[in-house]
């Protein structure tokens, strides 16, 4: 009977269970919106919008999309997680956006909503159709005209944008090659949105402003802030002869139509009809934006035959960006880093010595032990108290320091500092090591972000072990584990304020080069690269400003750069401390480093390179559970255009 019981208690409960999960799902719904309308580029950062709508009870969770790379083939699949918190109250809606990195279109992307150890809804995305392996030109608008997507570039995919759905990171336009919006969209932005838009176009990015008949979105303080506009009114046209010469095909309007009559500071005016400027470019950092004085939206130029041709023309104004980056291979890095890893064997001295002196000892004692006599059980004590001795040296001399390495990191950052008002480029490499079991978590303060593992070209993985990439308010965090004896490496791209200010200025005598050090560390073995020639200056102190006078007489005297060279800027890098991470990352890449300089830059007379290290990571790493010791290393690649004063 008790059993029974037992039984129609546990049913009961089970059908419980099997009603309440179903109607707990029942009350969401998930939609989502991937790239660019629905289209990305593989291999490349794609934006990821997802809307959930909460129409049951109040929930908390997490919400995560798991990307698959990787070929069955090969035995190299493995899942990259993207992850963020999400508080979903009674009756509510949210969208979460995410930026991801595909790179297979043969496996499902899945985004699911997790609640512990429960998923309460899930959808699977076939990506077989939504791919593509062109560069985007993208419309940001709510509405269009019908047709606008198919006279844009031929060479670029067309996709028109909600701009509700455009990217919240920067890296996010990684695949975009031209970005077409009216003026009063960028008012419409998100925070985070601008920002995003703003950070790519200083990284050479291409943006297309249009305008309308509504002025006062002109001066939104956005706007101002990247394209100051003076508006002086409209000016009534019937036809845009101009565009002729510009893209071999004029604009008429059957009915007089307006154009703005506007002026922007510090910017160059392509194309105009009689006074009125028509087409207008402005630099932006290293990207640049066209603003155009009419609404491409609107007739008649959304009826105008010549589109295509105007387009096209636009797309090819586009500049490349004139600056060689030095760029040492990333498994060069990796290497080096491996070589410089912190946790360390005992010395081999040491080690020597201590077991020499163990087998010695334990050679004479057990040399009288046997020895018949009455001093046999005393040395029979002798040799268990020396055993112990060497015991307690092995453990507390060799073993035990060792312990507190059984978690550590070293890491590595290029930085590319070019004119001090755009960002500086940085590529940041961060190795952790462990001798155990261990679940970590880290993140880099509140940097905007890509994150890639990298696999060691020495290791037999084939994949990474199990990490995932979490959004949070406080900036981006990676969450993984790594096995005993094994490593882990991760690399980021950052945008961060330039650390350097400064000019070079030649004359008939000297080179000048002043500097400004606004980092909190001295920069050290400082070297430039001048008319193919490697030259050693003075360390450029923390927080100073320096003036360096080179005599360009006694440059000119110096051997142009060869491999012979090499080695004997290498040899720098000897002597005191040469066994340090510092000096062994030195040693690794400045080979690779200098011949990197000396290939692009060896046509650029007009240009000189400063190349300096720092004995301290720029970017440090905070850790959320554990505290492991390490090290790290900075090094700046500064490019300065030579001014000439004769």
């Amino acid at each position: 009977m008790r059993r029974l019981l037992s039984n129609l208690i546990l049913t009961f409960v089970l059908i419980i269970i099997g009603i309440a999960l179903p109607s707990y799902s029942a009350g969401f719904s998930l939609d989502y919106s991937i790239g660019f309308n629905g289209h990305f580029q593989l291999n490349s950062w794609t934006p990821l919008s997802v809307v959930i709508d909460n129409r049951g009870r109040a929930t908390s969770g997490n919400l995560e999309v798991m990307v698959t790379s990787g070929s069955e083939y090969q035995g190299d699949v493995y899942r990259t997680i993207y992850t963020t918190e999400v508080d979903l109250p009674q009756n509510s809606k949210k969208r979460y956006a995410f930026t991801i990195l595909i790179k297979s279109f043969t496996h499902e992307l899945i985004i699911r909503l997790r609640q512990d150890d429960d998923i309460i809804i899930s959808k699977s995305i076939n990506l077989r159709s939504h791919f593509t392996e062109k560069n985007f030109a993208v419309v940001a608008d709510d509405f269009v005209a019908p047709d606008i997507l198919s006279v844009l570039p031929n060479r670029l995919y067309p996709a028109n944008v909600r701009p509700k759905f455009l990217p919240e990171t920067w890296y996010g336009y990684d695949s975009v090659k031209l970005l077409i919006l009216r003026a009063d969209t960028i008012r419409q932005l998100r925070d985070r949105q601008f920002q995003a838009l703003i950070q790519w176009v200083k990284q050479g990015g291409y943006l297309v402003v249009g305008t309308g008949l509504n002025v006062g979105s002109l001066g939104d303080k956005r706007l101002q802030g990247i394209l100051p506009i003076r508006v002086a009114g409209h000016q009534q046209l019937f036809e845009l002869k101009s565009l002729g010469p510009f893209c071999s095909r004029e604009l008429t309007g059957i009915e007089p139509f307006l154009v703005l009559n506007a002026r922007i500071d510090d910017a160059k005016i392509l194309l105009k009809e009689n006074d009125t400027p028509i087409v207008t470019q402005k630099d932006l950092g290293f990207g640049q934006i066209v603003f155009l004085s009419f609404d491409f939206n609107t007739p008649p130029f959304s009826r105008w035959d010549g589109r295509r041709l105007f387009w096209d023309k636009i797309l090819s104004l586009q500049p490349e960006i004139d600056r060689p980056m030095v760029a040492v291979d990333d498994q060069q890095i990796v290497n080096s880093m491996l070589a410089g890893i912190p946790v360390r064997f005992p010395n081999f001295r040491s080690v020597v010595i201590f077991v020499g002196a163990y087998l010695i000892s334990l050679w004479l004692l057990l040399k009288k032990i046997k020895k018949p006599g009455k001093g046999r059980g005393r040395n029979s004590l002798y040799l268990i108290l020396m055993i112990m001795i060497f015991t307690c040296i092995g453990y507390w001399g060799f073993y035990y320091p060792k312990l507190k390495q059984k978690f550590t990191y070293n890491s590595y950052c290029q930085l590319d500092v070019a004119d001090p008002n755009t960002p500086a480029t940085a590529r940041y490499f961060i190795g952790l090591y462990s001798l155990i079991n261990l679940e970590y978590g880290l993140n880099f303060g509140s940097y905007t972000y890509p994150v890639r593992h990298i696999i060691s070209e020495k290791s037999n993985a084939k994949i990474p072990n199990p990490y995932v990439l979490q959004k949070k308010d406080s900036g981006q965090h990676i969450i993984g584990s790594i096995q005993r004896w094994s490593h882990n490496f991760y690399k980021l791209n950052l945008q961060i304020t330039s650390p350097l200010a400064g000019s070079a200025r030649r004359d008939k005598s000297f080179m000048t080069l002043v500097v400004e050090n606004r980092l909190p560390h001295n920069l050290v073995d400082c070297l430039i690269y001048y008319k193919k020639r490697f030259l050693w200056v003075e360390d450029i102190l923390a927080g100073n400003r320096q003036t360096i006078k080179i005599n360009l007489a006694q440059l000119k005297k110096k051997e142009i750069f060869s491999e012979h060279e090499v080695e004997t800027i290498i040899r720098h890098f000897d002597g005191n401390g040469s066994a340090s991470y510092f000096r062994k990352t030195q040693r690794n890449l400045t080979s690779g480093l200098l011949r990197e300089i000396h290939h692009k830059y060896q046509s650029r007379p007009d240009s000189i390179i400063l190349v300096g290290w720092m004995q301290a990571g720029l970017i440090q790493p905070e850790f959320n559970q554990t505290s492991p010791t390490g090290a790290g290393i900075t090094m700046i690649n500064w490019e300065l255009p030579v001014e000439t004063a004769l």
